[in-house]
């Protein structure tokens, strides 16, 4: 007697729709304590970040981050909008993003101060800012705006998922009295991909990296900020702003740990720019053995710019780091030696992260 047949397969289940999917919520935290030994100064400031993310269709998606910060000379700073994100992913090669992001200028934006191991951003030459204001003469780097956000328009795409990356974008668009900010970026990883649109500046030995950046700016008439040497009575006659930089990164584990060094360098130009140039060195070494819940990671970074009126701001900061979840917890505590021009000033800081 013959067998009976089998059953027929199950039908396949649904394709998954986007639309349906939740949107995701996140909540990042980091604080920082100085105490400026020369003023015998003590000061706190951190900052709370929620952040919203969730798709539509399998090709659009929308993201909307919101951020509030203590200290800085405030303890009631009110909730401001950091990111609204129209995101239009076609395809690998093609993405449009509209709203208020972070520019692609440099890596260092890329990866803010939550996704670096040092807890300063480069370029405040202050442990504990926020990397904030981004103002000329109080920051030294690209343009960007308030948090690295502005608002605009950015084309960028990736090959071999993420080996290699670009982007084109046009910003300063919410001042319809100004010209763009036009900001571009190339960014090369020789050895693993760095996908999507974001960096980091380490990986914690989760990936070896050999990246190679250039990224270039430029704004008609937007030079317009007078240097130290104008008298303040005297205002700037506008001129065309203009900035290059190239960074590199090299990732590397080791049975001994992992090996991270970084160097970045920028040139700006414009008649009214504060500075000339300014660049960037980090190393840092990661131990493998667990302390505790968490591991250690010394480091050292130089930094320096230089002035049109002839001076140099240098800053060098060693610390040492306790990363215990990557990126998701860790505390650091370190010293920085500041000198602009005559004066000088010296820093200890204790900083934490926490993302969720």
């Amino acid at each position: 007697m013959a067998e009976p047949p089998p059953p027929p397969a199950p039908p396949p289940p649904p394709a998954e729709d986007p639309t349906k999917k939740a949107i995701t919520l996140d909540a990042w935290a980091n604080m920082v304590g100085t105490y400026d030994t020369k003023a015998k100064h003590l000061g706190e400031s951190g900052a709370l970040e929620i952040h919203l993310d969730g798709a539509i269709t399998d090709k659009i998606g929308l993201t909307g981050n919101v951020v509030t910060g203590f200290g800085n000379g405030t303890m009631n700073a009110p909730v401001t909008l950091l990111d609204a994100i129209g995101r239009f992913d076609i395809t690998d090669p093609f993405h449009v993003w509209v709203g208020r992001m972070l520019v692609p200028s440099d890596r260092a934006n890329f990866s803010g101060t939550w996704f670096e191991a040092p807890v300063a951003y480069p370029g405040t030459f202050v442990p504990g800012g926020l990397g904030g204001g981004h103002a000329q003469g109080s920051f030294v780097g690209p343009r960007e705006g308030p948090q690295g956000r502005n608002d605009g328009v950015t084309i960028w795409g990736q090959a071999e998922g993420g080996l290699f990356k670009y982007y084109a974008s046009a910003f300063d668009l919410h001042d319809p009295t100004s010209k763009p900010l036009w900001s571009g970026r190339l960014n090369l990883s020789l050895i693993n991909p760095e996908p999507g649109y974001y960096h980091s500046s380490t990986y914690y030995g989760g990936k070896d990296v050999l990246a190679i950046g250039i990224g270039a700016q430029f704004k008609k008439n937007g030079s317009t900020f007078a240097p130290t040497t104008t008298p303040a009575t005297a205002p700037a006659k506008p001129d065309d702003y203009g900035e290059f930089n190239a960074d590199i990164l090299f990732e590397k584990k080791f049975d001994a740990g992992t090996l991270d060094l970084e160097g970045a360098f920028y040139k700006y130009t414009g008649a009214n720019e504060l500075y000339t140039h300014s660049y960037l060195a980090l190393a840092s070494f990661l131990f493998p053995q667990e302390i505790g819940p968490g591991k250690l990671q010394p480091l050292v970074r130089l930094q320096g710019a230089k002035i049109k009126n002839s001076d140099t701001a240098t800053s060098i900061e060693v610390q040492l780091g306790y990363p215990i979840a990557a990126y998701g917890a860790r505390i650091a505590l370190g010293f920085t030696h500041t000198k602009i021009g005559p004066g000088n000033s010296d820093a200890i800081y204790l900083g934490t992260q926490l993302l969720k």
